[in-house]
């Protein structure tokens, strides 16, 4: 943060200079100590710098210098990529909701993925807050302070959780420690709440030394759709890079790291606790680091991968004069150089060796897709998130990114073309300073003002509302209840006694004696000897035409496979 608060301080000293200091020059000040005395005083609260800002602006009436527009104004010009979107719907214009307070010091904002609709928020000062419902829970999620050294520049600067982490519980921090070293670890949940976490499950990710400075030490650790752990390290230096860290591809500075958090191809080094991706563009040339995905960056801060694209965003804080957001396509190989310190911008910073300069900007670098100068005004990118929620059609696909002092927020919306179109949508004065974009579960952005402890959370809103479709609760028909028919208890006839009918004596009739006729004998006529007829025996007649064939048995039934 100290680069952005001398930041603020060069403004305000050209700015109060200009108005204050030569009228004052009679009672013994001098613009010179007056800049001595900010540069002594530089960590002071950003609210008090915005006011003396604010107060030399308004005491030279001009106003103008700060622009003003709510989204429907004219596009400003003065930094590449900005103008009149080609697309029918134009610019949104948005406005600002309060979401908390009591905030201090927010670096990152983010969520957990686990369907609870947390906002996960880190404090510089080594704290993880919890948002739930608009209200901040009283305790920390994790409080690392007795790790985190706490310079304008250093602290608790980034935090990203596990793909899996509502199954495994981790979550992933960046921060830099008592010994100067940019540290990024994991951590667990706890078992018994999942409002808290076990400060004492500390497992080193990776380590690097930040020695000869305490700036530019970039912070964003990010999950990309691959899976892997993206890590961004500024260039460790104060001031122009004079270490040549930005080309330099056998140190970690100036660069994009990408790790496999899921497994460790050095077991033997305690500060080195990860697998390298086979793809890597730089993998099997030494003495090249095989962890780079890309290089060129003086100091990343807040970066973000587009959930719906995998597009990957970079805002890079610039030097004296340019800011920029450079640009990774999804379908990147990575390797990518955005010509640091050669180029700031798309402009030529250090023709070394001579020559650099034209060939950067000739194919031999990634430029920025958007830049602005500081005269426009600014003083340092705040890099943000596309917008990929549903509630308001007006911002979607919009990429929002802010300027650290003077609190505009700009949208940039990607043209047929491909180039990009930038205007600042809402201007929120020079007390209000931007130091991280966010992003909740259901795509809905925000961003923070950064006033010490009494820092403010705002969700960014749109005008266009769209109005949810309820999801149709289809309620289940129920299944028919059978009332059995009752079986029918059939009462037995009784059975029918049969009175005997009494039986009739029948008086028999007296027997009349016949006298019998003498028989005639009767000669018997020779029988014939009858010759039996043979049995015939039936020849089957052949089957012919459509008869029906003689059945075959049926096969048996084979069990079915057990699924």
């Amino acid at each position: 943060m100290k680069e952005k608060i001398r930041a603020v301080a060069r403004l305000l000293v050209a700015r109060f200079s200009a108005v204050v200091i030569v009228p004052l020059r009679g009672f013994g000040f001098a613009a010179k100590d007056v800049g001595n005395a900010v540069r002594r005083h530089q960590a002071l609260g950003f609210s008090l710098l915005g006011g003396l800002l604010a107060t030399a602006l308004a005491l030279s009436g001009n106003t103008a210098a700060v622009a003003r527009s709510t989204g429907r104004g004219k596009a400003h010009r003065a930094a590449a990529g900005l103008g009149k979107p080609d697309h029918a719907g134009g610019f949104p214009t948005i406005h600002l909701e309060q979401v908390v307070g009591g905030i201090t010091q927010p670096t990152t904002v983010t969520n957990a993925g686990d369907g609870s609709g947390r906002i996960f928020i880190t404090q510089e000062t080594g704290q993880i807050r919890i948002v739930i419902n608009g209200t901040l829970l009283p305790t920390p999620f994790l409080d690392i302070s007795n790790l985190v050294r706490q310079d304008p520049e250093q602290g608790l600067l980034g935090l990203a959780f596990h793909p899996d982490y509502a199954s495994n519980g981790y979550f992933y921090v960046d921060y830099t420690d008592n010994d100067h070293n940019i540290v990024v670890a994991r951590y667990q949940v706890s078992a018994g709440d999942p409002n808290i976490a076990d400060p004492n499950s500390a497992y080193t990710i990776l380590k690097q030394p930040q020695i000869d400075s305490e700036d530019h030490n970039g912070g964003t650790v990010a999950f990309g759709p691959d899976g892997y752990l993206y890590i961004s390290i500024g260039d460790g230096s104060c001031c122009g890079d004079p270490e040549g860290n930005g080309q330099d591809l056998t140190t970690w500075l100036g660069k994009i790291l990408r790790v496999d958090i899921n497994r460790d191809d050095f077991p033997g080094d305690p500060n080195r606790n990860y697998g390298v991706p086979p793809d890597n563009p730089f993998v099997g040339h030494p003495p090249t680091l095989p962890e780079i995905w890309a290089y060129g960056l003086r100091n990343p801060w807040r970066c973000s991968f587009d959930r719906l694209t995998g597009d990957f965003f970079i805002g890079d804080v610039g030097q004296d004069t340019w800011e920029e957001v450079d640009f990774q396509p999804a379908g990147s190989s990575g390797g990518e150089n955005y010509g640091w310190s050669v180029l700031e911008g798309m402009h030529c910073f250090n023709d070394n060796p001579p020559g650099s300069c034209d060939d950067f900007l000739n194919g031999g670098s990634t430029l920025p897709i958007l830049e602005y100068n500081h005269d426009f005004p600014g003083c340092a990118v705040t890099g943000g998130y596309r917008y990929r929620g549903q509630r308001y059609a007006d911002l979607a696909g919009v990429y929002f990114y802010g300027d650290f002092c003077y609190g505009l927020i700009w949208g940039a919306i990607q043209q047929g073309n491909g180039t990009w179109q930038s205007q600042v949508l809402l201007d929120n004065g020079l007390g209000f300073a931007i130091t991280t974009f966010g992003e909740d579960e259901a795509g809905e952005l925000y961003v923070v003002k950064f006033n010490s402890d009494q820092s403010v959370l705002y969700h960014i809103a749109g005008s266009q509302e769209v109005t949810p479709t309820p999801t149709p609760t289809i309620t289940p028909t129920p299944t028919p209840t059978v009332t059995p028919t009752p079986t029918a208890t059939v009462t037995p006839t009784p059975s029918v006694t049969v009175t005997p009918t009494p039986s009739v004596t029948v008086t028999p009739t007296p027997s009349v004696t016949v006298t019998p006729t003498p028989s005639v004998t009767a000669t018997p006529t020779p029988s014939g000897t009858v010759t039996p007829s043979p049995t015939a025996t039936a020849t089957p007649t052949p089957c012919t035409g459509r008869c029906s064939p003689t059945p075959r048995p049926r096969p048996t039934a084979r069990p079915r496979p057990t699924p």
